[in-house]
């Protein structure tokens, strides 16, 4: 694991009208390492995520991407410094696949490379091959979506987001609006993009990767961070009762 830093996010506030989402979130992520996120539904998980590329605009706090301040805003400015190029960045994996229906699978997957990056078309086309290969869809690329499942829909998801070449993935419980059955392909494409060294933030309800795949737990609830830890740690030794009565009402046993 790189000792660089991925992600600096220091004292984290997000408000939407009088509800305060997110209360003064802390939180180091190294470049290489897995981070799991779990929590009850309405925890600031995905609001979270959804700040570290700015889909929503933090109230307050720091934001840093690989040391590039991408936003700033101290309580009682008027206006918040922030600089798009780290946006680029990150990649991201929604729970709803968002595939452009009147697009083929290849053109959704070159699309952003070619108007973003500007990137030559053959060589946007070899790479997108490449990606579709690595996801085990290169067969559909003529495909529209709505013929794929909502698997294959999701493996096309990651791969348009790869092919921006992110250095740092935000998954958005990526496997919640799948069939179970379907569930393994998209995990299976995680673990090896995890195995790849690929820097990975992955809001998940999915246990068994977080405890498998994951180098680092994180637990949130009531729009803080409770505890954090090894999946070992959170899994087998947690020490917030929050915590423990979440892991009760779960079926998860990995660690007996």
């Amino acid at each position: 694991m790189g000792s660089s830093v991925a992600v600096e996010v220091t004292g984290l506030h997000k408000k939407f009208g009088d509800q305060l989402v997110l209360k003064g979130i802390d939180l180091h992520i190294d470049m290489g390492e897995v981070v799991g996120i779990i929590g009850p539904s309405g925890s600031g998980k995905s609001t979270l995520l959804r700040c570290l590329n700015l889909l929503e605009t933090p109230t307050e706090g720091v934001i840093r991407i690989q040391d590039e301040v991408l936003y700033a805003r101290q309580a009682g400015e008027a206006r918040p410094a922030k600089s798009a190029p780290g946006k680029l960045k990150t990649g991201m994996v929604f729970q709803q696949f968002n595939l452009w229906p009147h697009m083929t699978v290849l053109e959704n997957v070159i699309e952003a490379p070619l108007r973003v990056k500007k990137t030559d078309k053959k060589a946007a086309i070899q790479k997108a091959e490449a990606l579709l290969a690595k996801v085990g869809l290169l067969e559909k690329r003529d495909m529209h979506p709505i013929y794929l499942s909502g698997g294959q829909q999701q493996r096309v998801a990651i791969a348009r987001a790869l092919a921006m070449e992110p250095e740092i993935m935000l998954f958005d419980e990526p496997t919640s609006a799948l069939d179970p059955e379907l569930v393994g392909d998209v995990l299976r494409v995680m673990k090896d993009l995890a195995g790849e060294g690929m820097t990975m933030i992955v809001v998940t309800h999915e246990m068994e990767f977080a405890a498998n795949v994951a180098d680092r737990v994180i637990f949130m609830d009531q729009g803080a961070i409770v505890e954090q830890g090894t999946p070992e740690t959170i899994f087998r030794h947690s020490q917030s009762p929050r915590l423990q009565q979440f892991l009760s009402n779960t079926s998860f046993t990995a660690f007996g």
